[in-house]
């Protein structure tokens, strides 16, 4: 707000004549009248090349040549705002408005200044004095909403984000603010009977259908989102983030060739990015087609070698392929982009597994346990560890933890447990847990088996998984 003023356009070459001049006549120390319109250019002109210092200098003598002149305390507030010395900011202010307390820029300066010290109550009594006396108020509203926001208010700005759309329908910045204040208001179904409103009104609203599509893409509801998406693109063709979202769609209920070739599309209207190539990795990771997704993770790196994701993609298709030394290098170098990333720690934990490094992976495990306490999988699987080490202490405590914190009410937990009973001779207990496992979730017996193959031996185990077969 301090460092964009409006201005009357001005000619290239006019605006080359008039900066001339007036640096001619700072050079020489002279003397020459520049009209307020002029001056106000001068101004702009330093403020757009982040010139402050020589802004503030242009604003001086604009009010020496004008001394009665609101606007120039106005840039003058300004630029003391945008050079953060706020408190001199303030006293130009109370200057200005003792010549012209109506003035609609003094209070929405005022309140950027507010904003800018996290005042948002002030701030907002500002801009609504502003809104008071504004000709054009859908950018005021636009900024009481936003303090809004900052307060985590979102009902409050989705009431002025309306009303910003209300008074200027071809407001798109308020269009999607609002989407992001309905999602954090928890009302992503409200929106979408909001955008359906606007959509009665202007059918052709592009704004409007893409954020109803990205509204369903947020509920699941996926057919309803690429319908939408099409409306976007049927009415601007190359509207690149419209076919982004339709593939993310068609990604996400696992039609990958199709999403695929949506996903290329964006290519023919945008220059292709790092992000699509990384999610058409993905794609043809789910096909199998682990050629074409190492491509496609490889691009996307190269495009952006800070797309942690990307270098984990890289990492994984490696591991399909059973290149587990590559595989490793390359989760390693997501890891150093996102040294705290769960998920990251896990997968390079059952690469690590899979490789043969047991103490690495058990080290790769816990890191993962310390990041998501939630995570009762992970435990799971350092149990396993430790029982391939024969370290029956490490997995007695790891079962125990397990249990302890998540109960064997879970019957992923449960299983583990009556295999755990069972490795360690308390049979009887083992029995009573499977049991309650098998109740629950009769499929997760195989896992159980695969746990200890052994089991498969055991005629008191398997008799027992028979007759819930036959139930």
């Amino acid at each position: 707000m301090f460092d964009e003023f409006e201005n009357e356009e001005m000619s290239s070459k006019d605006e080359a004549k008039l900066m001339e001049r007036y640096e001619e006549m700072i050079k020489q120390n002279g003397h020459a009248f520049f009209d307020e319109d002029e001056f106000d250019e001068i101004i702009a002109i330093y403020t757009d090349s982040r010139s402050f210092s020589k802004a503030l200098k242009a604003a001086e003598l604009a009010l020496d040549q004008h001394p009665y002149s609101v606007i120039f305390l106005v840039r003058q507030a300004q630029l003391y705002g945008a050079s953060n010395q706020i408190h001199k900011a303030f006293d130009v202010l109370s200057k200005a408005e003792s010549f012209e307390p109506n003035n609609e820029e003094i209070w929405v300066t005022k309140g950027s200044l507010y904003s800018h010290l996290n005042e948002h109550d002030k701030a907002i009594h500002s801009f609504k004095q502003a809104l008071k006396i504004s000709q054009e108020p859908d950018e005021i509203y636009m900024m009481i909403a936003i303090e809004y926001e900052n307060k985590k208010d979102y009902i409050k700005a989705i009431y002025f984000l309306k009303k910003a759309v209300a008074n200027n329908t071809g407001n798109e910045l308020a269009l999607f603010e609002l989407a992001w204040c309905f999602e954090e208001a928890g009302m992503v179904r409200e929106s979408i009977a909001y955008y359906n409103e606007l959509i009665d009104l202007d059918p052709y609203s592009v704004s409007a259908w893409y954020n109803i599509g990205v509204a369903y893409n947020k509920l699941s509801e996926y057919d309803e989102a690429i319908s939408a998406f099409d409306f976007c693109i049927a009415i601007e063709e190359a509207f690149s983030s419209a076919y982004f979202n339709k593939a993310n769609a068609l990604a996400n209920q696992e039609k990958y060739a199709e999403a695929i070739e949506v996903y290329k599309q964006t290519f023919e209207y945008e220059e292709p990015d790092a992000y699509t190539h990384y999610y058409l990795g993905e794609c043809y990771e789910k096909l199998e087609n682990n050629k074409m997704a190492l491509l496609h993770y490889q691009k996307a790196v190269k495009i952006d070698p800070e797309l942690s994701p990307a270098w984990l993609g890289i990492g994984v298709v490696y591991d399909l392929n059973e290149s587990y030394i590559e595989s490793l290098f390359f989760i390693k170098k997501a890891l150093e982009l996102e040294s705290n990333n769960p998920e990251f720690w896990y997968i390079y934990g059952d690469v690590l597994y899979r490789a043969g490094q047991l103490d690495e992976a058990i080290n790769a495990y816990q890191r993962t346990s310390e990041l998501e306490k939630d995570n009762f999988e992970v435990l799971l699987d350092l149990a396993l560890v430790y029982y391939e080490l024969g370290d029956i202490e490490g997995l007695t405590d790891t079962i125990a933890t397990v249990v302890t914190t998540f109960g064997i009410e879970n019957p992923a937990v449960a299983y583990r447990y009556a295999a755990f009973c069972f490795i360690t001779g308390k049979n009887k207990e083992g029995l009573t847990i499977l049991e309650g496992a098998l109740e629950k979730d009769y499929e997760g017996h195989e896992g159980f088996l695969e746990f200890e193959p052994t089991f498969k031996l055991n005629t008191t185990i398997t008799n027992l998984i028979g007759l819930y077969n036959k139930q």
